[in-house]
């Protein structure tokens, strides 16, 4: 994730400037700053890794934090432990981790094991990790992304069914679809999304791209169908492609930021008159 370009988005201009407007929110974020070190409205940028396990990560952030603040609150903790990793100090505790990486930057996770293992990743010590082929194929179609994901599908899949029997049409999905990629940015006063499927081999990608274009069809005739109120105020203005390279299928959505920022005001507006 890219905050900076996120919050200078016109979207995340926007956003922010709604909910600047709540007394409230300002204090909020004060208080994040004056306790935590955190400065919500200067954070750079993180990158979260997951172990395909439940509840099992690491984060590495950059960027409006300051580290020597966050160490001093967490010493204050009774039950944290400070162990050293050569010139590092690692704070663990029942649950999570982190590790300052510098001035501003820390990198943090579930717990001290994996702490390490993404420390050692950052020297070098582990080369266990591969290189993400779909975040080099979304990097490719979109230069300056904003945020940026990629999950296993079969990994991700298990944690969420937690041990239930899955159907048979959701088995082949999980066999033909490995890796699925998303990316966002704003260009051109437009949000623009581009979802990826790495399929197992050409001739499923084949497929995958036919059902992907008549997906892409029907949104284009439900635009002028009586479907739902909201999805016929939406429809008619986003803009869809779809686009195969090798056994990657990916489909790309636009949509203008000006109508997104209405939208959203509104909800906000709803949300703050039911409280």
């Amino acid at each position: 994730f890219d905050f900076q370009s996120i919050l200078n988005s016109k979207i995340g201009s926007a956003l922010m400037a709604e909910a600047q407007k709540d007394p409230g929110f300002t204090q909020k974020l004060n208080g994040i700053k004056a306790v935590f070190g955190l400065d919500l409205e200067k954070l750079g940028s993180a990158t979260a890794y997951g172990t395909g396990k439940k509840d099992e990560g690491v984060v590495i952030a950059k960027g409006g934090i300051n580290s020597v603040q966050i160490e001093g609150f967490a010493s204050l903790n009774e039950n944290v432990t400070i162990q050293k990793k050569g010139k590092k100090s690692l704070y663990s505790f029942k649950k999570g981790a982190f590790c300052s990486l510098g001035p501003d930057s820390i990198i943090a996770s579930t717990n001290k094991k994996l702490l390490v293992l993404g420390l050692d990743a950052i020297t070098g010590k582990n080369t266990g990790r591969t290189n993400n082929q779909m975040i080099t194929h979304l990097c490719a179609k979109m230069e300056n992304p904003m945020a940026i994901m990629t999950v296993r599908v079969p990994r991700v899949h298990a944690i969420l069914r937690d041990g239930q029997p899955i159907s048979a049409p959701e088995a082949a999905i999980m066999k033909k679809a490995d890796l699925v990629g998303l990316a966002i940015s704003e260009e051109h006063s437009a949000m623009r999304m581009i979802m990826a499927v790495q399929a197992e081999n050409e001739e499923t990608a084949e497929h995958l791209e036919n059902v992907l274009r008549g997906g892409s069809s029907l949104l284009a005739l439900g635009a002028g169908m009586d479907i739902d109120p909201n999805l016929n105020e939406i429809l008619p203005l986003v803009k869809t492609a779809v686009s195969r390279e090798k056994h990657i299928v990916g489909l790309e959505l636009t949509m203008d930021s000006a109508f997104l920022i209405e939208k959203m005001k509104a909800e906000m507006q709803n949300k703050k008159g039911s409280e």
